[in-house]
């Protein structure tokens, strides 16, 4: 029972200081921002491993959805950023960008809240779980 709990207490341990990696976007390739304000869309490149000449534009991606206080509320996996030049369709509880993502906002969080939303999706982000934009074309 006790090794149980420590096992448990450590997988909790490593989400709470999961990296951000690839989803911290230092230059996104594509933004958008809720007409309201808060909620960004931005779209960032993963690291590749290598690519033939002329193919360096076609790097994988995450399209990812943070709120106002900077929280991750969404993620999906891009094939190829350089594909997403449609504009996002914001309304009240959905943004969407024809062709490749279709997320769910919501209300502000408590922090504690936020600061676990973020995490799972960090995690998701890590495993390869998010949804992918081949399931909207």
């Amino acid at each position: 029972m006790r090794r149980r709990a420590l096992s448990l207490l450590a997988a909790l341990g490593l989400v709470a200081v999961l990296p951000e990696c690839s989803l911290a976007c230092e230059a996104p390739r594509w933004s958008s921002t809720a007409p309201e304000g808060g909620d960004t869309l931005t779209a960032c490149a993963r690291p590749m491993l290598f690519a033939m000449p002329g193919q360096s534009g076609d790097a994988p991606g995450w399209l990812v959805l943070r709120d106002r206080e900077g929280w991750i509320r969404g993620v999906t996996s891009l094939d190829m950023v350089q594909t997403l030049d449609m504009p996002a369709e914001w309304d009240r509880s959905r943004v969407t960008v024809p062709l490749h993502a279709d997320m769910r906002r919501g209300e502000a969080l408590s922090p504690p809240a936020g600061f676990l939303t973020d995490r799972w999706w960090r995690l998701r982000a890590l495993l390869g779980l998010t949804p992918a934009d081949t399931e909207h074309r």
